[in-house]
């Protein structure tokens, strides 16, 4: 091998220090300008399931009310069967006067069931989910639940995401209203 292919080769391996330091200029500015959009991937998660969740909720709601009007039901309902017609009542929730979920008690009949405490937010938004997932607990419970529950007079709840006031969903039990908060 001659003296000038050993050069020639010499010369084509690696980068000069203009070109690292321009490849590095690129990835700084692409960083810059990528960065705030996966930032905001966690906020667009979050407002996500809420609206996710808070339809899923409205539409066990309104389940709800439709068996309460296909029952011809004019007033409240104990232990109306909303899945299955258990035995031990598990699949039945407590509809109130005007036709809306208000809470699964499984104690002694009432006459004039109504949501008006933080349990009958929790029950309510547990079998309409039937027990399952997103979980729910009152405020200050169990960190580890998705919503935390919390009672509003007259017959209302709000369910808030995580520790985020900003993401919460409200039921109105006196007219059926589900509404979803995301922050802007």
């Amino acid at each position: 091998m001659k003296l000038k292919d050993l050069q020639i080769n010499r010369s084509v391996h690696g980068f000069t220090l203009i070109e690292l330091v321009v490849v590095i200029i690129i990835l700084g500015i692409l960083a810059v300008t990528a960065a705030p959009k996966f930032i905001n991937l966690q906020s667009d998660a979050l407002a996500s399931t809420v609206k996710a969740t808070g339809g899923a909720f409205k539409s066990a709601v309104n389940l709800a009310h439709a068996g309460w009007i296909a029952k011809g039901a004019s007033g409240p309902l104990e232990d109306f069967p909303l899945y299955h017609d258990a035995p031990d009542r598990s699949g039945t929730i407590d509809i109130n006067a005007n036709g809306w979920p208000a809470q699964h008690y499984l104690g002694p009949q009432e006459a004039f069931p109504n949501l008006d405490n933080v349990e009958d937010c929790v029950s309510v938004w547990q079998i309409l989910f039937a027990y399952g997932e997103p979980t729910v607990s009152r405020a200050g419970v169990d960190p580890d639940a998705d919503y935390r529950a919390s009672y509003i007079s007259p017959a209302q709840c709000d369910y808030v995401l995580g520790e985020d006031p900003g993401y919460k969903i409200y039921y109105n039990a006196n007219t059926g209203e589900v509404t979803t908060t995301i922050p802007n």
